[in-house]
């Protein structure tokens, strides 16, 4: 055998050798997974936003969708703004004054803003809960009683004080930090009311004031005008019926509304998914907030502020389909 002969069989073996390799690495490499765009969903008004998180998970499996830890209208606001959270549901009138300034800046000054609006909901409304056995029927029966209250930056709390100033009523306040509280303070008897946000919660202790005695009374009368007239944002709402046992009608209240907002620079690809698979999953929703039922589908495009170029797309076109 001549040299060059080996020379050449030793070529070719270390090559089929690194053929070899080659071909036992590429088995064993795991292909690179593509990384879903994150989705950060302010967490307030849990009621309303945690049940909205779960059908976007579900309808928008390629967007990693993530809950971001918020308090109340201002707290999303500035989550927003500081491009931590990139959804989000919060208060009409906050929602105003966030882009609008007080006193109103200009238009070419509001739209630096980083929020925008992406869909009008229903208002929140008010619920006064009395106590058994208290005599109370309308607002005007709450002068010089007990009357317990959300904390004062709540947004149920501004409304109930709201409430009261315009009835003239002058109540013995009291803050309290939860619900579960408040319902407590029924049951001992240390309230004689008090006011809450309008979601339909699953918990024992309201259920249980009311299985009691405890009742929901009315907010309605002429001192309404005057409020709704210094307050535009405020709005007649009503209690569905059936919300708590024995309650087999329609209750009228006020109510601020509510409206979902996005960064102003989020994909407007992203916010028309978003903005279509809202009220795809409306029935849903619904479902498990009693309060949607009485969602006008045809007021949605009017938020407070502008719309995101991705929902006003989804509103044109739906226009358009009717």
């Amino acid at each position: 055998m001549t040299i060059r002969l080996i020379h050449r069989r030793l070529a070719l073996s270390l090559l089929a050798f690194g053929c070899a390799v080659m071909l036992v690495a590429c088995e064993g490499r795991v292909p690179p997974q593509r990384t879903r765009p994150a989705l950060r969903i302010a967490s307030a008004f849990g009621p309303l936003s945690l049940p909205l998180r779960k059908e976007y998970e579900r309808r928008l499996p390629h967007l990693d969708v993530q809950a971001q830890a918020a308090n109340d209208s201002s707290s999303v606001i500035d989550a927003l703004e500081h491009d931590q959270a990139d959804v989000g549901i919060t208060l009409a009138d906050v929602a105003y004054a966030a882009y609008w300034g007080d006193p109103p800046a200009s238009p070419a000054a509001a739209e630096s803003s980083r929020i925008r609006g992406l869909s009008l909901l229903q208002p929140l409304p008010a619920y006064v809960l009395v106590r058994a056995n208290s005599g109370i029927r309308t607002i005007y029966d709450l002068q010089g009683r007990n009357v317990g209250l959300g904390p004062r930056t709540n947004s149920s709390s501004n409304l109930a004080y709201l409430v009261l100033d315009a009835f003239g009523v002058q109540a013995h306040i009291t803050n309290v930090p939860t619900r579960a509280a408040g319902a407590d303070g029924l049951k001992t008897g240390r309230f004689d009311a008090i006011f809450l946000p309008g979601y339909t919660y699953p918990d024992d202790l309201t259920y249980s004031a009311i299985k009691e005695g405890a009742y929901l009374i009315p907010i309605e009368g002429p001192a309404l005008e005057q409020l709704r007239w210094n307050n535009p944002f405020v709005r007649l709402a009503t209690i569905p019926r059936d919300i708590y046992p024995g309650q087999n009608a329609v209750i009228p209240t006020v109510g601020i509304d509510m409206v979902v907002l996005c960064r102003r620079d989020l994909d407007e690809s992203i916010v028309y998914d978003l903005t279509t698979q809202l009220f795809n999953a409306y029935p849903q929703l619904s479902g498990v907030e009693a309060s949607l039922r009485f969602l006008n589908v045809n007021e949605a495009p009017a938020t407070p502020i502008p719309l995101h170029p991705g929902a006003a797309r989804y509103f044109r076109e739906r226009e358009v389909t009717r």
